[in-house]
């Protein structure tokens, strides 16, 4: 039996001739790949009829599978094979073709369909390190709506606060490591400026600004003027490095805000990732 008459036979089904190097991961080396609508169609071209080892059969029914597609193998014979061959063939579920008197193809069994998983396409898992005074509604604010909206959409995003790690310490000799641990295990940056200055939060800014790409910090400074005083010499140097802060003017201003940038940081991980986003599920 040949390439020829084998395509030719499937070909008003709709298969097509692919390069089997398409599909190397399968593990086997087929003589014909035709494919259609998903669906794999591997044969195996024997010149005989009269002998097939029974590990081979074993070898390409164990074929791997293959993503989004569904796999099928089939032993082509010039002749209608010995009842050895027939009855392997069937116990290992692949195909076998035959050529009868007529030079015409015959199906003597079906093989069976290895129906690759579907590729699991996911967000990892994605962390926002929050500087700001600890003792502060917006900070906690910032969490609550970063919970929510987790548990919404189901999407793998995660406040870190510092407080909340197990090595915490207040003494400051010892939290500034921990804080650049913190801070390297995340992917955003949440900026919140309010009233006195800090010296903690400036470092932390600082060392944000100088590691994180401008649209991986999230940055928000309260419209009020001791903020503004307080923190001038840090918000120029942040424009300067090309971060633009947010203003707000209390917790429910904060809240908005916050909430429609989250819901932007979360669709650009949909796209990044190749995950659908429902608009209707928010």
């Amino acid at each position: 039996m040949t390439s020829e008459l084998i395509i030719a036979h499937f070909q008003n089904e709709g298969y097509i001739v692919v390069d089997n190097d398409n599909y190397s991961e399968l593990g086997i080396a087929p003589n014909l790949v035709l494919e259609a609508n998903d669906v794999i169609k591997a044969f195996v071209i024997r010149e005989s009829s009269d002998s097939l080892p029974e590990a081979m059969i074993q070898r390409f029914s164990d074929s791997k599978r293959i993503p989004l597609k569904t796999l099928e193998i089939y032993f082509t014979f010039p002749s209608k094979p010995n009842l050895k061959i027939l009855s392997a063939c069937k116990l290992f579920r692949v195909g076998i073709l035959y050529l009868d008197g007529r030079n015409a193809i015959q199906v003597y069994a079906e093989s069976k369909t290895i129906k690759g998983r579907k590729k699991v396409v996911a967000i990892p898992k994605t962390q926002m390190f929050f500087s700001s005074k600890q003792i502060l509604e917006e900070r906690q604010e910032g969490e609550n709506i970063i919970t929510e909206q987790r548990e919404s959409l189901k999407v793998p995003i995660f406040a870190m606060l510092v407080e909340n790690d197990q090595q915490y310490s207040s003494d400051i000799r010892k939290l500034w490591p921990i804080i650049c641990r913190c801070m390297d295990d995340c992917d955003y940056i949440l900026v919140v400026l309010s009233g006195e200055y800090r010296r903690i939060i400036d470092r932390e800014t600082r060392r944000a600004l100088e590691y994180y790409d401008p649209e991986e910090i999230v940055f928000y400074v309260k419209n009020d003027k001791e903020t503004k005083e307080a923190w001038r010499d840090l918000l120029l140097f942040a424009t300067d490095n090309g971060v633009k802060y947010t203003e707000y003017f209390d917790t429910r201003d904060f809240r908005i805000k916050f909430n429609a940038r989250l819901m932007r940081i979360i669709k650009t991980l949909h796209k990044k990732h190749g995950v659908d986003f429902l608009e209707d599920s928010v």
